[in-house]
């Protein structure tokens, strides 16, 4: 499929190549390049702390209903019949505070925080009117006055709407002061000290908590615009490089070929035919790029390809019907089919006019397909295709692989060409390293809450015991203490696994019900409040609460609802309000609908994130080709354009200078393709010039130069060119260097000996110049090395010889 030139090797996809005269013209110059649009940072609506914020209002909204449910029979009975006015305004202010909350959701878009002081602002009304409109006299022992259950509602609305913790802790300790206050001499000194305490740790807490979760809120933000920043980074750069390859690619198959076209021994016909095609695709520098599907049918790229791919089928079996349905991305296809007339092109050109062709397309496994070119051809060695030639490395094999599929070529002398091309799919969607939110919910790892329940079930099973041993003689409780340990171990397990078995948990669950209803047997619920009747509730809920944890959703329900009928058979039907445990289960429920609307909105973040990541990508790949296809092609424009439109006007007559100057422009633009890293305004100059005086110059980039600061880059671009000014060589080949060799770029130039040539006698060239320049970032002295033969060369200076060049 491939023939060789008397100079070098022909890849496969490039036309025979003549002699390369002088360019005539001026150097290209690239236009400025384009910096991709900014990225703004993450809107605060969309941020995680405010979905947090916004879980919170709603947890409060759903649990300041029963909270003041509770509070309404102790404050009809405590308040005076007389003070209706009062009482009347106290209710009011107390349905503000409910309906403040729903009100507060409403507001959107924006932060809830404002919204949450209306709550606040209610509470401290109620706190001013309680001393006018209730009794003065002694309250009964074990009774809770009903604004300590609705501070918990004000505690943690100053929590959420105060962002300063600071303020959020004096403002909650004034409301502390101010209840304490409120209800002074109609409770004992110790009761009142103690319950200000308590309510002030709880208001601490919720205070350090909210932080706490605010605090992972921010930092889960700022990670996640972090790596919204790389993400969109490493986009840009991937479809900026799939974008060169597929206009490097463009550009070789159209314009590059129609240079070559022009520049040898075709018919005028052809050469006008393949200089007007390639005049369109240069001149389409205003074309608006717009984001494409998907994924699109294999078949209907094949369809948009088939004036292509006509011409063709006259001499090569062509079959591609079997994956026609496949769906796959547009670039991707559109890479598989150009790959495959690339291959198809070669073979008829270099495989040789007899041989048998074929062109066959296979559907794989998981929805993937496979596109085999063969021919029996001449073949080729593809260890001796030079690095130079671009048909295969470009329109082929890179092409192909940045498009996300995978390219072979099987070949051998006089043994045909095989080119395989495959595409499986990976799942459509950039794989994510990390999960937004993630910190947030891991806040109180699942191992130390566990551990701190499994503390609070250990501390309410010895403090019941002791009782049981030393006070109440009532056994009961240390048969519930015995049951409770007997379950905990299952409990703690299942918690720090997050899984139980359907027999576990049930089987906990049984011993729950058992332990609820031994616990209270011997016990009167008249010398018990909602302090000392903790040690049982408390460490029930635990164990439900553990259960929840373990995955487990309706045993614990079980469990709390044969807690709350026991409890009202052994305390009566005001029981369980009186002994505080209605408030337990709704703080409970509260924090677990906390942490479910957490989940939610961190799933709603990962959401998100994922559509940030698609959205990014497809804006890459408009920016890719909005910045590098349009600078490159309105290169192309100013450099071949007259040239392409002078072959159109003459229909493909040309004379020999005319050819000539094609072939120089094909050059020229081919420097552009294979050793873009190496040019600036300075090195073109001299390459122009080299050319004008009839050397054979090749410029060839590794990517060496990559990672290089664009003011060191100029820099030492302008040293290259400098060294080439004085340089009257045959033949000069530029090749960047890997960083690791702390050589940036090799200059060399040579001359044949001719005498050698003219009597037949195989001979290496004269090497005039070697020049090896050190990286920027390799700590090297400028002064001249051993390798460096010449400054100004000449043949006499020529000190050595390089084989092969």
């Amino acid at each position: 499929m491939d023939q060789t030139s008397a100079r070098t090797p022909a890849a496969v996809g490039d036309a025979t190549e003549a002699p390369r005269p002088p360019h005539v013209g001026p150097p290209p110059v690239d236009p400025p390049p384009v910096d991709p649009p900014p990225v703004d940072p993450p809107a605060e609506d969309d941020s995680l702390r405010v979905g947090m914020e916004r879980s919170m209002a709603a947890t409060l909204a759903v649990a300041a209903s029963p909270l003041v449910l509770l509070a309404l029979p102790d404050f009809t009975a405590d308040h005076l019949p007389g003070m209706t006015p009062l009482v009347v305004v106290s209710l009011f202010l107390g349905g503000s505070m409910l309906a403040a909350l729903p009100l507060a959701l409403l507001r959107r878009p924006g932060p809830v925080r404002a919204g949450l002081w209306i709550p606040v602002a209610a509470y401290v009304g109620l706190l001013v009117l309680e001393p006018f409109q209730t009794h003065r006299e002694p309250v009964d022992e074990g009774t809770i006055p009903w604004l300590v259950g609705l501070s918990l509602v004000a505690f943690a609305c100053t929590a959420v709407a105060e962002v300063d913790p600071v303020r959020a802790g004096i403002i909650c300790g004034g409301i502390d002061a101010a209840l304490a206050a409120a209800y002074w001499g109609r409770f004992p000194f110790i009761d009142n000290l103690l319950e200000f305490i308590g309510l002030g740790l709880l208001a601490a807490a919720l205070v350090v908590g909210v932080k706490a979760l605010r605090a992972r809120a921010d930092q889960a933000d700022a990670a996640e615009h972090r790596a919204q920043l790389l993400f969109e980074g490493q986009q840009r750069q991937e479809a900026t490089e799939v974008e060169r390859v597929r206009t490097d690619a463009l550009l070789h198959d159209t314009v590059l070929a129609a240079l070559l076209t022009a520049g040898g021994d075709h018919s005028p016909e052809r050469t006008a035919a393949v200089a007007r095609s390639a005049l369109d695709i240069v001149s389409d520098v205003d074309h608006h790029a717009t984001l494409q599907p998907t994924t699109v049918p294999f078949g209907e790229v094949v369809s948009a390809a088939e004036s292509e791919l006509a011409p063709l089928r006259a001499a090569a079996r062509v079959d591609l019907a079997a994956v026609r349905d496949v769906l796959l991305p547009p670039a991707t296809a559109e890479a598989l089919v150009s790959a495959t007339l690339q291959a198809l092109t070669n073979s008829v050109r270099h495989a040789g006019a007899s041989a048998d062709r074929a062109a066959t397309a296979t559907r794989l496994e998981g929805g993937g397909l496979r596109i085999t070119v063969s021919d029996d051809g001449t073949g080729f060695d593809p260890d001796r295709v030079s690095a130079e030639r671009l048909g295969v490395r470009v329109s082929i094999l890179e092409r192909v692989h940045l498009a996300g599929g995978s390219a072979s070529i099987r070949s051998a002398p006089g043994r045909g060409t095989a080119v395989a091309l495959e595409w499986h799919p990976t799942g459509g969607t950039p794989t994510v390293t990390r999960r937004p939110g993630e910190g947030l919910l891991n806040l109180i790892p699942r191992r130390q809450l566990s551990r701190v329940l499994g503390v609070v079930i250990v501390v309410a099973v010895l403090i019941a015991t002791v009782d049981a041993v030393l006070v109440t003689h009532a056994y009961g409780s240390v048969v519930a203490s015995l049951l409770g340990l007997l379950i905990l171990p299952a409990l703690v397990r299942g918690a720090r696994r997050g899984w139980m078995s359907s027999r576990t948990a049930w089987g906990t669950t049984a011993v729950s019900c058992l332990l609820c209803a031994v616990a209270t047997i011997g016990l009167d619920p008249a010398t018990f409040d909602y302090v000392s009747i903790a040690r049982y509730t408390c460490g029930v809920l635990a164990g439900a609460v553990m259960g929840w944890m373990a995955g487990r959703k309706g045993p614990p329900v079980v469990a709390v609802a044969v807690l709350v009928a026991q409890i009202t058979l052994w305390a009566g039907p005001t029981g369980a309000i009186r002994l505080g445990l209605a408030g337990e289960i709704v703080v409970v429920v509260a924090a677990l609908l906390m942490h479910h609307a957490i989940r939610q909105v961190t799933s709603a973040a990962r959401v998100a994130a994922g559509q940030h990541r698609e959205l990014t990508i497809a804006q890459a790949e408009l920016d890719a080709v909005r910045h590098e296809r349009h600078r490159r092609l309105q290169h192309a424009h100013r450099t071949v354009a007259p040239m392409l439109r002078h072959v159109v006007e003459a229909r493909g007559d040309l004379d020999e200078a005319t050819r000539a100057e094609c072939r120089v422009l094909e050059q020229s633009l081919r420097d552009e393709i294979r050793g873009r890293g190496l040019l600036n305004d300075a090195v073109r100059t001299s390459v122009e010039a080299l050319r004008r005086r009839g050397s054979l110059v090749q410029v060839l980039d590794d990517g060496g130069l990559d990672d290089v600061d664009p003011e060191a880059l100029d820099a030492l671009l302008d040293e290259v060119a400098r060294r080439l000014e004085p340089v009257r060589s045959s033949r000069v080949v530029l090749r960047s260097g890997h960083p690791e060799s702390g050589t940036a770029v090799t200059i060399v130039a040579s001359t044949p000996d001719e005498t050698a040539a003219a009597l037949g006698l195989a001979a290496d060239d004269e090497v005039d110049l070697w020049v090896p320049l050190p990286h920027p970032a390799a700590d090297v002295p400028s002064t001249p090395g051993p390798q460096e033969v010449a400054e100004t060369p000449t043949r006499e200076q020529g000190s050595g010889r390089l084989p092969g060049v």
